[in-house]
């Protein structure tokens, strides 16, 4: 495949457009990255740019960057001071000259046919969106996680006809984005301070948005697993979840022609996730993230969008009882973990 060449209404040729835009925000990855950028430039897809973006790195990051920029023209490396995920991203995205965007992060790895294969499955029908499942990456070992078992692969949909879609792992990083797409509706990350789940407000936003995904059984993408770090213990980090669904849910209610369809299923995604990051705070500031669960779900309820039919086992129990007895009695009772709905009680 070749770049593809745009030109202006004078017939002048302009830029070349690469079928895929590859973004890699880098912040202090020098252990990692090396793998990285080498599984991006063997890629079987050739008609690519790799942006790679050092946020302020102070460890080797940026002389990595620039020692394999030196070697293959398809990178450009951007190098900023240090202003968080969200920043690099947007900076990367606005950047970007490719058909589609692909996001990688810096201690992570894609197979070699990535993404030929997922600007294929989007090529051929046309697509906003493509995914595909991934690999959970352990030094010793690796797990298929098989996002989007029960939903049709190799056959283009709407999300609206499977809003619960929209409850998967917001996995941005197996994945294709048109880049018209994104920019026509100003889909764009979160600037919040440092890594803060910016992942999940544009994951759900690209979901809505999308008109048509298509889905790659095989997993393509090598997520690394670390053990969760002291910084998601501080209230910043607790408060950055709710503030990332609350900006998806405005972003939904804002095109009430689709808010119809997912405004039930994104009540049970929010639940969910809000499941796992009660669990992962400190315990002290657990009674804190119960009082704004309920209130935000007494909201949901008296706006007619909860529908406890949609719930699971464990998760439609658990919600029910946080609405009835209130937070303090849930944050008793729930003081250790809220059992996920593949658990027994």
């Amino acid at each position: 495949m070749f770049p593809t060449l745009t030109f202006g209404e004078d017939g002048r040729m302009g830029e070349i457009m690469p079928a895929v835009s590859i973004l890699v925000p880098v912040y202090n990855a020098e252990k990692y990255v090396r793998q990285c950028l080498r599984a991006l430039c063997e890629q079987t897809l050739e008609d690519i740019e790799i942006i790679a973006i050092n946020d302020g790195s102070t460890d080797s990051s940026l002389e990595v960057l620039n020692g394999f920029a030196a070697r293959d023209e398809r990178i450009r490396v951007i190098d900023k001071t240090n202003s968080g995920y969200g920043a690099s991203m947007n900076l990367g995205l606005d950047e970007a000259r490719g058909e589609f965007i692909g996001i990688v992060e810096p201690d992570d790895y894609p197979d070699l046919v990535m993404f030929q294969k997922l600007y294929k499955m989007a090529e051929k029908h046309g697509c906003d969106l493509v995914k595909c499942n991934y690999y959970e990456h352990y030094e010793d070992h690796e797990d298929i996680q098989r996002t989007f078992a029960g939903f049709p692969y190799r056959t283009p949909f709407d999300p609206v006809d499977r809003p619960d879609i929209i409850c998967t792992v917001p996995s941005i990083w197996a994945a294709l984005y048109r880049k018209s797409m994104l920019d026509a509706i100003g889909i764009r990350f979160r600037e919040t301070p440092g890594a803060s789940y910016q992942d999940t407000a544009f994951t759900l936003k690209a979901w809505i948005a999308a008109r048509r995904v298509a889905l790659v059984r095989r997993p393509l993408l090598h997520y690394r697993m670390d053990n969760p770090n002291s910084s998601v213990k501080s209230p910043e980090k607790v408060d950055a979840v709710l503030d990332e669904l609350a900006e998806a849910e405005a972003f939904m209610h804002a095109r009430p022609e689709r808010a119809a369809a997912f405004s039930g299923w994104f009540q049970v995604g929010k639940y969910g996730k809000y499941r796992w990051n009660y669990e992962r705070i400190d315990p002290s500031l657990r009674l804190g993230f119960a009082e704004r669960m309920y209130d935000e779900f007494i909201a949901v309820r008296n706006a007619g969008e909860l529908d406890m039919r949609l719930f699971g086992r464990n998760s439609g129990p658990q919600l029910e009882y946080l609405l009835v007895h209130g937070p303090t009695a849930f944050a008793s009772r729930y003081s250790d973990r809220l059992p996920g709905d593949w658990e027994s009680a």
